[in-house]
């Protein structure tokens, strides 16, 4: 089995532990989804591709054999350029995969009908991330307006895509207000001990 398709295991098989152990029965799970990886690759010599669950879909990055992350703190943020853009990526931690750091593309998940759907969606942006833009104000990810969403502090109706390709939507199933969810919480499932 090669590197990526033992990451994509090993992502698969925690976010499954996760998604049984502890977020089920949560009314903000898509139950017509599934925990899946797409498109893993290696890029500047660390795995990096999309995981989609019931509950968010987020691009991963794994540490590069040379990379030393475990003096990184967990909820701390690191940047990572792409072609097409730079990004704000969480540092986590998970039992079975240890460090990697993530950029949350969209939660809650209610806007996908199907599998297929949020595949289709994860594509795209897979698609976009490695092409070359010019970078303008416009397609700029804000992530601190992104913060004050998850934070609550900030509850637009809508936060239009961009040219990335990321759009974030409150919907009926989530008031960002009521439960104030960093990304970190959310990824881990971690919330519930506190509901």
């Amino acid at each position: 089995m090669n590197e990526r398709a033992l990451a994509a295991e090993k992502l698969e098989q925690t976010f499954n532990r996760i998604l049984h152990e502890q977020m089920a029965g949560i009314p903000i799970l898509n139950n017509r989804l599934k925990v899946q990886t797409l498109g893993l690759q290696m890029f500047e010599g660390r795995i990096m591709g999309i995981l989609i669950t019931p509950w968010l879909m987020s691009l991963v990055m794994l540490p590069a054999e040379s990379d030393d992350w475990n003096a990184l703190q967990a909820g701390a943020t690191q940047s990572h350029s792409f072609p097409s853009n730079t990004f704000q990526f969480v540092i986590n931690e998970f039992d079975g995969i240890g460090k990697c750091q993530t950029y949350s593309l969209f939660s809650p998940m209610s806007e996908f009908a199907n599998q297929d759907h949020a595949l289709a969606a994860a594509q795209s942006f897979l698609d976009t991330l490695m092409v070359e833009t010019e970078q303008t104000e416009d397609n700029v990810v804000d992530d601190e307006q992104f913060a004050r969403i998850m934070r609550g502090d900030e509850t637009p109706e809508v936060l239009e895509a961009g040219e990335t390709g990321i759009g974030v939507r409150e919907t009926p199933e989530m008031n960002i207000q009521e439960k104030k969810l960093s990304r970190r919480d959310l990824l881990r499932g971690s919330f519930l001990t506190e509901v």
